[in-house]
């Protein structure tokens, strides 16, 4: 029987995702309501974000802002065209993946409709089904709440302890942090792979920092042999 369990985050750190749907907001609330996000902006209000947050958080400060049909239907239909031509899987992600020596799931802030057409696209399915596939919609808050990992682990059937966190945003390590979970950030995706970057997210909680996923396998066995 399996003693730990690895937690994984999918876009930014099973696919290089995250920095495409950012751009899809950002791009989006530009075109239809001429409503600008500087970098820090969308720093704070997309990454890493499920979409219920980042509605959320801009209605809070940005009440005048109604997302409507029109803008829903837009950022679907660029959310499609953008897993059929430019979602790709993480170099030699299939090597943890096929790891037996622990439990794997996967939390993402997508909806569950979103992630089965992401697993198809890159193959995925045969690791991530309805067990062990865990999404924002299913809790109560998005990440930065630990809620999400909280869910996984107890439904998983392990203790916090028992788990390890891969995640790529800054919201979702502080999301670990929160649930007591060790976390590992893997800043190998788009627009990540910065010294500034890496030391954000030790602040926000990583205890290790890699952008390659050969050493973040070997990070995930040596943290489990001291288990």
């Amino acid at each position: 029987m399996q003693k730990n369990l690895i937690i994984w985050d999918f876009d930014g750190v099973l696919a290089d995702s995250e920095h495409l749907w950012v751009q899809n907001w950002a791009d989006t609330l530009q075109k239809l309501y001429n409503f600008t996000l500087t970098p820090e902006m969308q720093k704070q209000y997309l990454e890493g974000k499920a979409d219920k947050t980042k509605v959320e958080l801009l209605a809070h400060d940005f009440p005048q802002l109604k997302l409507d049909d029109k803008f829903w239907a837009e950022i679907h239909q660029n959310e499609d065209r953008l897993i059929a031509s430019e979602l790709t899987l993480t170099e030699n992600i299939e090597q943890i993946l096929d790891d037996k020596d622990f439990a794997q799931c996967v939390a993402t802030g997508a909806t569950l409709e979103k992630h089965n057409k992401k697993t198809v696209k890159l193959g995925v399915g045969k690791y991530f089904d309805e067990h062990n596939t865990f999404t924002a919609y299913m809790v109560a808050n998005g990440k930065p709440a630990p809620d999400i990992f909280l869910y996984a682990a107890e439904t998983m059937g392990f203790k916090p302890q028992h788990c390890l966190v891969i995640e790529d945003s800054l919201a979702g390590i502080k999301a670990a942090k929160a649930a007591d979970i060790p976390v590992i950030a893997y800043i190998g995706a788009t627009g990540h792979n910065t010294k500034e970057y890496a030391a954000a997210c030790k602040e926000a909680g990583a205890f290790a920092v890699s952008g390659n996923m050969l050493e973040i396998h070997q990070l995930i066995k040596e943290h489990f042999s001291n288990k």
